[in-house]
């Protein structure tokens, strides 16, 4: 069964069908009326609903963009609603429906829903290399969003948008699936880290059959596959993240917790959770070399870890001397430009 909230965009390009409007107040009805009749739409009225037969949902909003008829607070008091054709209007057609002011919030961000339309995301890795001999014993999946005009969308704005317009879903959903496609098409070797947000999960095993489907169909052997828990710190629900874990584990996967030693919740975490493998949040390892104060920091994460049987890897060292330290004092592995930036092609590690 697929899971219909990491697969439905609510704003699509090709999407029409008969567009239903509805309006908090009787005053709100007859202006947009007004501006139907003056367009002109074709529409008819039942009552406080005004109906738009074979409409196209984002031209429709364009044109309300472009004519602006309403302001921000009547855009707030009207709602609009999509029936695909010969869709029912019933109680699950209306958890699609949205004020206009809160339709106008996805057309700006129209660009990460094409990218999600037409699935265009791809992954960039970062090698993550042995502490013992320096060899490269995996990579991590970075996301990228490539856009029409052959430029790319970078996770810091992909993730504001879609935390913005409820699209975290989808996003991570197919962020998993642009990891795993990219690693099988670049031969890519040894472990293959994929970030995942907690909070984009409601259900492990609705929500991530797609993911064990796709390693298996692809022929990736589920025990090189880390699966990262990114933005540690927010997590909320602890019992949550668990079932997710125990859903990877159960596979056959590996999990790790992302910027752990950033604060104490990450700290909390590692103790109930006891992740496979943690990486210290880059912000320890700066300068890690001639700062006593996150020395202390990073050998008490290190000692945890050795006692719990934890691998411990080192992320964003930029030079010899940091890797030198943690080289000294208990990382297993270790990751950041010293052993190179991400790229689109990362074969051959």
């Amino acid at each position: 069964m697929a899971c219909p909230r990491c697969q439905t965009l609510p704003l699509t390009a090709s999407a029409r069908g008969e567009l239903l409007l509805t309006f908090a107040v009787r005053e709100l009805r007859d202006k947009c009326l007004d501006y139907l009749e003056q367009a002109p739409l074709v529409h008819r009225v039942e009552g406080m609903v005004v109906r738009l037969p074979d409409t196209c949902l984002l031209g429709f909003l364009e044109r309300l963009r472009v004519d602006q008829p309403f302001n921000a607070l009547e855009r707030e008091g009207i709602l609009a609603l999509l029936l695909a054709p010969g869709e029912d209007l019933d109680f699950h057609a209306f958890t699609r429906a949205h004020s206009l002011e809160r339709w106008f919030a996805l057309l700006a961000a129209r660009p990460l829903l094409e990218i999600l339309e037409y699935q265009r995301f791809v992954s960039w890795f970062q090698p993550i290399v042995s502490i013992a001999d320096g060899t490269v014993v995996g990579h991590e999946a970075l996301l990228r969003g490539r856009l029409p005009d052959g430029g790319l969308m970078f996770p810091g704005e992909i993730f504001s948008l879609a935390a913005a317009n409820d699209l975290l879903f989808q996003v991570d959903r197919q962020a998993r699936a642009a990891a795993l496609h990219c690693a099988a098409d670049q031969g890519l070797d040894g472990l293959l880290f994929i970030n995942f947000l907690p909070t984009a999960i409601y259900d492990p095993v609705h929500c991530l059959r797609s993911t064990v489907g796709w390693a298996r169909k692809l022929g990736i052997d589920p025990g090189r596959i880390v699966f990262e828990v990114v933005e540690t710190e927010r997590v909320g629900d602890t019992e949550h993240l668990k079932r997710i874990l125990d859903f990877y584990r159960d596979a056959g996967y590996r999990v790790a917790l992302d910027d752990v030693g950033s604060g104490y919740a990450s700290l909390n975490l590692l103790a109930q959770l006891r992740p496979d493998i943690i990486k210290v949040d880059m912000e320890i390892i700066r300068d890690i070399d001639r700062d006593p104060a996150r020395q202390s920091i990073y050998r008490a994460l290190a000692g945890i870890a050795a006692e719990l049987d934890i691998e411990l890897l080192a992320e964003g060292i930029e030079t010899e001397a940091e890797l030198d330290y943690v080289r000294r004092h208990g990382a297993d592995l270790a990751q950041g430009y010293l052993f190179g930036r991400p790229g689109p092609g990362m074969a051959g590690g």
